[in-house]
């Protein structure tokens, strides 16, 4: 048989390579159409739960000149020990501010970008799985629908739509572009590029978040599985790349020391290892029958609940079972095994004995595990296709149908996230809790239902202390004093040393000034002062508080305490200067006017320091700012009145005269501008 000639060869395989490149590209294409069909009503939804912190009261992604701060969030913030996915919330926030469609925006394209890796990595393993998948362009469909599956899937939409969770989505998508890059990095060409592509991306899946330290386990585990026939053959070949990877975990050592989970008092509620691993039995089953069919998906599954061996013991029995089968396989035929590695690998972190005392479960821990159901799924749906065409194609099919059904359910479910009443009710419809109630009373009190609320909170407070607090600031914002006062007083008794105490001793501060509870008033003040000396505002409501009980001196100890903090401080400058007014009428004088100089604008400020110039018999001055603060306050008849002052005390009756009626005719009943009137007449002989 003859040979093709040179040039034969060449336009064969010039005509082989579009085939390839198409067969590459449009797999990537419809995963990144696919997923922007299924989150394309995902744009709009509210800030949820962690958002409040990650977001609105994050101070360090609001100026993202200041790296440092950027990359150092603050202690027991959702991002701490997270720099890169606060990095990420600085961009947002510099983009767009708190506009939600930004932020949403970003999520969904990490999800894409975690799609397509793990496409380019599935492409990569199937062909070594001897699954009846053939080398060449069979491999790309199945890895395409696997990765399709997975991106459509409803068990991944929390991560998608609930912003703070980008932390599972790009430690998860900087994950698979590591295992990816590794394969990759077994290629003769370029492959130590892809190995510090790896290496990247490892060190950023742990910038992202903690679960990233299992990545060069799985790295390692692939190489067994599909590359090298023993352990170590992998390690004669790859040990230098396993290093790098492992320098990662020095990365996380130091992120760690501000987690929660090695700090002192890192979270508010504890929970034993022991009650939380029994927890976990139920959850996971309960994540695997979603996985294969996502119908009462769970935004937010409370807190670990007391449950016994027995009530756990099937569930675990099945997770035991299911991590043994897993063993077995990986023993005998490792392709298979490797996905159980990896469904339970990834899961452990968060599903194990590290106890997370604030939440049981949730669903976006699964969003790396999912990838290795659906891999496992259309193997073995593959698998049973075998090599005939048209059943390969009817699988397909059957593959795109079931994609279609899991894009609509997720186009249904991101539906309940533009709402924060709507997510919350479906919390409360499926598994509800403590946490469910408090977070739906804020919803509606967002909406005005202010009795709603109360009602949600009365149903959380047996069985959280924070809602107490809630609970606290909604009946002191009905008028019931003494509820909100009876449940500020348990809040404090019951969370002593909760990062929100002074918040709540501010506001039973409010409560109480409202019931007329002076002496408790003090108290809550001096506690809140004692709390956070620096704290400026408690020290002026203490003041504020001892200047109404008498305690003059007490007072401006105080305020002269808070000038030292804040200088310039336009509330403590006033009110010393009200304070020292009466003996010290230049010194308040000054004040006055240090405090217009930051606030031109303040009526009251302007309107004392009239006051004060009065005091000072200071006439000329008073004329000059009695004229302003009439532009300022055209209707406010001291304006007026105290220009009238100014002027009769300069020997200008008639003008003075025309002032205090101008004042009478604004308000006829100020006493003050009658008199006035009275006087000016009587020294101009009667004379109108």
């Amino acid at each position: 048989m003859s040979q093709p000639s040179p040039s034969r060869r060449t336009t064969r395989a010039a005509a082989a390579a579009p085939s390839r490149t198409v067969a590459t590209w449009l797999p990537a294409l419809l995963i990144v159409v696919t997923g922007l069909v299924t989150y394309a009503n995902a744009w709009h939804g509210p800030f949820l739960l962690d958002d409040q912190r990650t977001i609105i009261e994050n101070p360090s992604i609001r100026d993202l000149s200041q790296l440092g701060a950027v990359l150092h969030p603050p202690p027991q913030f959702p991002v701490t020990g997270r720099p890169l996915v606060n990095l990420s919330l600085a961009l947002n926030y510099a983009w767009g501010g708190y506009a939600v469609e930004g932020y949403h925006l970003w999520n969904i394209a990490v999800h894409l970008l975690a799609g397509l890796a793990l496409f380019g990595l599935l492409r990569r393993t199937f062909g070594r799985t001897g699954l009846a998948v053939t080398e060449g362009t069979a491999v790309v469909w199945p890895a395409a629908l696997a990765a399709l599956l997975w991106v459509a899937h409803p068990l991944n939409s929390e991560t998608v739509n609930y912003v703070t969770q980008r932390t599972e989505s790009m430690m998860a998508a900087a994950y698979l572009v590591a295992v990816y890059a590794a394969i990759r990095g077994l290629d003769g060409t370029r492959g130590n590029r892809w190995e510090i592509t790896a290496v990247v991306a490892a060190f950023a899946a742990v910038a992202s978040k903690e679960t990233a330290l299992t990545l060069p386990l799985m790295i390692v585990v692939w190489d067994r599985c599909f590359a090298f026939p023993t352990w170590s053959a992998a390690w004669t070949q790859r040990r230098h790349l396993y290093g790098m990877l492992l320098a990662s975990w020095l990365l996380f050592a130091f992120f760690a020391r501000e987690l929660p989970f090695f700090t002192e008092g890192g979270f508010e509620e504890t929970v034993s290892r022991w009650t939380y691993l029994l927890n976990q039995g139920p959850i996971i089953v309960g994540y695997l029958r979603m996985a294969l069919w996502p119908g009462g998906l769970i935004f937010d599954y409370g807190s670990p609940t007391v449950i016994t061996f027995g009530q756990a013991a099937p569930t675990v029995a099945l997770v035991v079972a299911l991590a043994a089968v897993t063993l077995g396989a990986l023993w005998r035929h490792r392709p298979l095994g490797f996905w159980g590695v990896w469904f339970f690998v990834t899961l452990a972190p968060a599903s194990s004995l590290i106890p997370i005392p604030t939440e049981v479960g949730a669903e976006r821990r699964m969003y790396l595990p999912l990838a290795s159901l659906v891999a496992l799924g259309v193997l073995a749906a593959w698998r049973l296709a075998g090599a005939q065409t048209s059943r390969r194609r009817t699988a397909v099919a059957v593959g795109g149908l079931l994609i279609v059904v899991l894009g609509a359910t997720t186009v249904a479910r991101n539906r309940d996230y533009q709402q924060a009443r709507a997510i919350w009710q479906t919390v409360l419809d499926r598994r509800p809790h403590a946490r469910a109630h408090e977070h739906m009373s804020m919803a509606l009190r967002d909406l005005g239902d202010i009795e709603g609320a109360i009602g949600h909170l009365r149903q959380a407070a047996p069985d959280s202390p924070n809602a107490r607090h809630a609970l606290g600031s909604a009946l002191l914002e009905r008028g019931d004093i003494a509820g909100a006062i009876e449940q500020f007083r348990t809040f404090i008794r019951l969370r002593p040393n909760t990062p929100h105490i002074i918040e709540a001793r501010l506001e039973y501060a409010q409560a109480l000034t409202q019931a007329g509870d002076v002496r408790g008033v003090i108290e809550q003040y001096r506690a809140v002062v004692q709390t956070d000396p620096a704290f400026v505002r408690g020290r002026l409501g203490l003041a504020i508080a001892l200047a109404g009980a008498g305690d003059r001196t007490g007072a401006i100890t105080e305020l002269r305490e808070a000038l030292r903090l804040q200088p310039n401080n336009p509330a403590t400058l006033v009110n010393l200067a009200l304070l020292l007014g009466p003996q010290q009428p230049a010194e308040a004088e000054r004040l006055l006017r240090q405090a217009l100089q930051v606030t031109p604008g303040d009526r009251g400020a302007r309107k004392q320091l009239l006051l004060a110039l009065v005091a000072r018999q200071r006439w000329s001055d008073l004329e000059i700012e009695a004229r302003r603060f009439m532009a300022m306050a055209p209707d406010d008849s001291d304006g007026p009145n105290l220009l009238g002052v100014a002027l009769a005390s300069q020997g200008r009756l008639p003008d003075a005269r025309v002032q205090f009626e101008s004042a009478l005719r604004l308000a006829p009943g100020n006493q003050q501008a009658q008199a006035n009137l009275a006087l000016a007449l009587r020294a101009l002989g009667g004379r109108r």
